[in-house]
């Protein structure tokens, strides 16, 4: 069909179908049976179709400004292999909070599904979720700092969130842990602080990507060149003993953490947060929040990734991507309670 754009009608004519149901194969809708929306989608990428901008636009116009109605499920993905329980992190509890609220209002639910169910297999939860019609997986973070999950990906459209899903390497959706730390800096600096120093374990470095210690580092580099003050660095968590002989050895001022323990072990042992050493965490869990740091606004970390994934499958994009996104949201600075002008 040179020198004449391929429409909808064309693709209908050519499979003996009505342009309806090639508009909803186009759009990957699960109201269509899996096997005629990839007939349709092959026959329109051999005949060359691709859609007017213009109509496309109206369309998404349309879509805007109807009532939502009910397009399917999404599965939020997760395994509880050695007690793994989502739950119980506060960040991973926004994102799916996020991810829910935008669900409902993309016309979606949002169910839970566990990998490590007895009897489960990524073959079997493959099959549950193509009889549930389920196209699109949100997979939650990881209980290992290096995840995999072998399903059969190119029947899903699919994306993770940070980096502890090391296979398939999908698409992410995270904070912008780098700056976020960077903005900390900033901010400590302009209230005269000094001797700054950051406490990291080394699962939280293998979780972030390493982000966190690259802005110590950039930081460091960039005001003083020399590393007066070292990371004080742990395998699984900052003991107290060796935080409190960091401090006095180096004569830190402020605290930069992922977490707000810190804050227990300076008080059990007498310290005044923030009179005599303030704390900063990377990670607070809201602008309310009485730690001063960083709010990732990890709510609206989990609404992005709906809306990317519900992108995914209106294109119809399956399967492990060949140049995997990252999209990064950026967080806000918390005055909180726990640092002073120096």
């Amino acid at each position: 069909m040179a020198g004449k754009r391929v429409t909808q009608q064309d693709i209908a004519k050519e499979l003996g179908v009505h342009r309806s149901t090639v508009s909803l194969a186009l759009r990957n809708s699960p109201n269509l049976p899996l096997k005629t929306r990839q007939q349709i989608l092959a026959m329109a990428e051999k005949l060359g179709y691709r859609p007017d901008p213009m109509l496309s636009a109206l369309a998404a116009y349309r879509e805007r400004n109807r009532p939502q109605e009910f397009e399917g499920t999404l599965a939020w993905l997760f395994n509880s292999v050695g007690g793994f329980d989502w739950k119980t992190g506060p960040l991973y509890l926004q994102y799916f909070a996020g991810a829910k609220e935008q669900s409902q209002k993309r016309g979606y639910r949002l169910e839970v599904f566990d990998m490590n169910t007895t009897g489960m297999t990524p073959k079997r939860m493959a099959s549950i979720l193509q009889a549930r019609n389920i196209q699109g997986i949100l997979v939650c973070p990881q209980p290992t700092d290096y995840g995999e999950i072998n399903l059969p990906w190119e029947y899903f459209s699919a994306v993770t969130f940070g980096y502890t899903l090391k296979w398939p390497n999908l698409h992410r959706i995270t904070a912008t842990q780098f700056r976020g730390v960077t903005a900390i800096y900033n901010q400590l600096r302009e209230l005269g602080y000094e001797r700054i120093g950051i406490a990291l374990t080394d699962q939280v470095n293998q979780r972030t990507d390493q982000n966190y210690l690259a802005a110590y580092v950039t930081d460091e580099y960039r005001h003083s060149r020399s590393f007066a003050i070292p990371p004080l660095k742990a395998n699984l968590k900052v003991e107290p003993e060796a935080l409190i002989e960091w401090i006095e050895k180096y004569r830190v001022e402020v605290v930069i953490s992922p977490d707000i323990r810190p804050l227990g072990i300076l008080q059990k042992h007498g310290v005044r947060v923030p009179e005599e050493v303030g704390l900063a965490s990377c990670s607070v869990e809201s602008m309310n929040s009485e730690i001063s740091g960083i709010c990732e606004n990890s709510i609206e970390i989990g609404s992005t990734a709906v809306d990317f994934l519900v992108a995914m499958i209106h294109r119809g994009e399956n399967g492990i991507p060949t140049h995997p996104y990252h999209v990064l949201v950026e967080g806000s600075w918390c005055p909180g309670k726990t640092i002073r002008r120096a």
